[in-house]
């Protein structure tokens, strides 16, 4: 048995298989079991038995809920499920089962064993949805050789079976999908400007408009709603989309209903069916539109129909006439009908793209007319192009980017870094200083500067950073030939890093909230805390043995913050003066040697001093501001203080103060931030303690700014 590798047009309504024939130097598209080279994307399955196209479709046509069309533009989308024959099935699932039977029924008629295959996708599917049909097909038993945009194969086809020089539109409407295409084709080089396209609008949505206006009718007409009867729904779903067909060649058709016993016939006019759809048509052209914006921004000219030398349609969906007429319209010529298949163009181009993948290069035979010397009279001539895979030249059809803070450092955005319409397989690239061991990236995609507008394609965790050390880290961005990003990520100087994807379990709103959320407690952290250690060191301290006990208290407390790498500590003694012993250091050595050095009355005997006053203003700006006052006594200007301690909780100074000996208890509560204590001198040791924990607790939780 002859093994081939193949081009796989997956379709919404239908798909097709074809190969390149080295030997005849072109395309061969593959019959199925009822010698038809299209096989309709319709899944039947029954007491576990799978079957697939026409057998399906008839079912379908029949009202049998255990089928199911129309899943591949929910490729991807995690929340699609089609419950048949007792079991729930993802779009991935359904197309997966229809490639594995298109698969054996390709085998099984044309004698053939299929190897590799290229399986093509809408250019405007995301990541999500390239990389479900990428494990469809492995799961189905394909060695999927690439994944390619079904335009692209179309010009494949199309634009190198004559070897012009020449801008060519796609204008692809297949069953689900709708993309536009423009492309330079140079002799056997293909270099595409600009794709557009709609991944939920197709031939299904004029469908929809022919089931809506029957559905009226009837309900009009007998009181019934067809909604609520799903295999006669999956009947006239068929009907409709015959009647479609049939509107493509005649001026009206009649569709037909039956439904608890009622019938309904309604005539349908081409004129009534092209004026309840011409707001579709209209998406369309406006893809055009924009497509044709895309490319003058890229290129700095301005860029229109003008410049267009040839239309090509693409998918069934374009037999409709109106889609000929609105490109007669804006074109003013007709498209390219001549030796175009709309059914089977983009098969064959996967085909060629095929053989392609597998040895870099193919003959291509074409014959052309060649003018005969001498007369009006030409010759056809055979002729061979050699087409490399170096010659296709395929763009990325979305932005991708990053979700980052914008420049206040306020707003989380999509920060892009490659720009739709780069080319494919060319690496961008992203550097970020950073001194950790693990950096998160997350990657999105989309036009959008706001996230939520776009889709999480991943996070990607990078390590292998030396920790605590600050490298320049170069992240690289790029989109593979399948359309799927890949990052990777070294240290500027050469040294690889591993970047290891993730999947984001949380949509955009919970991952932002979380992200905020641990970057204010990481700020939090990190902020510098001052704390002044304010000890009174009048006359009355020498009494009972109290400054042996403050002195080795306020040493206990210091050490609470041996590890803290952001906490500094500034020790002020107070009588009738105030005075620094040490200023804001972070030394737990140098600390204690000032608390060693304070003795009762070294700066005065009494207790007049205003320390709130003298020092609430000298902390540093930003940081967190904390005050422990440790007194024994009356102090000689009480209500002062209490006022200035007001001014000093106005400037988001937080302040302890604790008590021993004859203190004022109502004094120390009104000082402090709702945390004064007096205290017995046997339990200071132990007050201290508590008070350097709820700092260092409050400042962890974010509590204290």
């Amino acid at each position: 048995m002859k093994k081939v590798n193949v081009g796989i047009d997956l379709g919404t309504t239908y798909s097709a298989v074809a190969t390149f024939s080295k030997e005849l130097g072109r395309v061969e598209v593959y019959k199925n079991s009822f010698f038809k080279e299209c096989t309709p994307s319709v899944v039947w399955i029954e007491n576990g038995k799978v079957r697939i196209g026409e057998e399906a479709k008839s079912e379908q046509k029949a009202g049998n809920e255990n089928t199911k069309a129309f899943y591949k533009n929910m490729m991807g989308n995690e929340y699609f499920s089609a419950w048949i024959d007792g079991k729930e099935y993802s779009a991935e699932d359904l197309s997966c089962l229809f490639l594995k039977e298109l698969k054996k029924e390709i085998e099984e008629t044309n004698g053939v064993k299929i190897d590799g295959a290229v399986i093509t996708v809408p250019a405007y599917f995301v990541e999500a949805q390239r990389l479900a049909t990428i494990r469809a097909g492995e799961k189905a038993g394909l060695r999927v050789m690439k994944i390619i945009n079904e335009p692209t194969a179309a010009i494949i086809a199309y634009g190198l079976t004559e070897g012009k020089d020449k801008n060519v539109l796609v204008y692809d409407l297949g069953g689900g999908t709708f993309d536009v295409t423009v492309a330079h084709v140079k002799g056997t080089e293909i270099d595409v400007l600009s794709t557009m396209g709609n991944h939920q609008l197709g031939g299904k949505d004029w469908d929809q408009a022919l089931i809506d206006e029957v559905k009226n009718e009837f309900l009009s007409e007998h009181g019934v709603d067809i909604e609520n009867y799903p295999s006669v729904r999956n009947e006239l779903q068929v009907s409709c989309e015959e009647a479609k067909k049939r509107l493509s060649t005649v001026s009206s058709t009649v569709i037909s209903i039956q439904c608890e016993g009622y019938t309904g016939k309604y005539e349908i006019t081409r004129e009534t069916f092209e004026e309840k759809t011409e707001t579709l048509l209209y998406q369309t052209s406006m893809l055009i539109s924009s497509c044709f914006e895309d490319i003058a921004e890229t290129t700095g000219k301005s860029f229109g129909w003008k410049d267009i030398d040839e239309v090509v349609l693409v998918g069934g969906s374009t037999r409709m006439p109106q889609v000929g007429k609105m490109i007669l319209r804006e074109y003013g010529k007709p498209p390219v009908t001549k030796d175009v298949n709309v059914d089977t163009i983009v098969a064959c181009g996967a085909a060629m793209q095929a053989e392609l993948c597998e040895n870099g290069k193919l003959e291509y035979v074409i014959g052309r007319k060649k003018p005969l010397s001498g007369s009006n009279r030409s010759s056809n001539e055979m002729m061979t192009l050699t087409i490399k895979n170096s010659d296709i030249k395929d763009i990325t059809s979305h932005s991708l980017g990053m979700l980052a803070l914008d420049a206040n450092e306020k707003d989380y955005i999509n920060s892009i870094i490659i720009r739709k319409s780069s080319k494919i397989n060319k690496e961008f690239s992203k550097e970020y200083t950073f001194a950790g061991d693990k950096l998160e990236v997350y990657v999105l995609q989309g036009e959008s500067r706001d996230p939520y507008e776009t889709d999480i394609i991943g996070k990607y965790v990078i390590t292998g950073m030396t920790k605590g050390q600050k490298n320049i880290i170069v992240v690289n961005f790029l989109y593979n030939t399948n359309g799927v990003v890949e990052v990777n990520a070294s240290i500027k100087n050469g040294k690889r890093l591993t970047a290891v994807r993730e999947n984001v379990t949380e949509d955009m709103s919970a991952l932002i909230a979380r992200l905020e959320r641990e970057r204010e407690e990481t700020k939090q952290a990190s902020r510098r805390v001052e704390i002044m250690l304010v000890i009174d060191t009048s006359g009355s301290m020498t009494c009972g043995g109290r400054m042996p006990v403050a002195k080795e208290s306020a040493k206990g407390f210091i050490d609470q913050f041996s590890k803290s790498s952001n906490v500094f500590i500034s020790v002020v003694a107070f009588a009738d003066y105030s005075e620094y012993a040490c200023k804001w250091s972070q030394n737990p050595a140098q600390l204690h040697r000032a608390i060693d050095k304070i003795e009762s009355v070294s700066v005065g005997g009494a207790t007049s001093a205003r320390p709130i006053e003298d020092r609430y203003k000298q902390y540093s700006k930003d940081t967190v501001k904390i005050m422990v006052i440790l007194t024994d006594g009356f102090w000689d200007h009480q209500e002062a203080e209490i006022a200035s301690a007001a001014k000093a909780k106005k400037d988001d100074v937080i302040i302890y103060a604790i008590g021993i000996g004859e203190a004022d208890e109502d004094f120390l509560n009104k000082v402090s931030s709702g945390l004064g204590k007096k205290v017995e001198l046997g339990d200071l040791t132990k007050t201290f303690k508590e008070v350097a924990i709820s700092i260092a607790t409050e400042v962890a939780d974010g509590k204290l700014k």
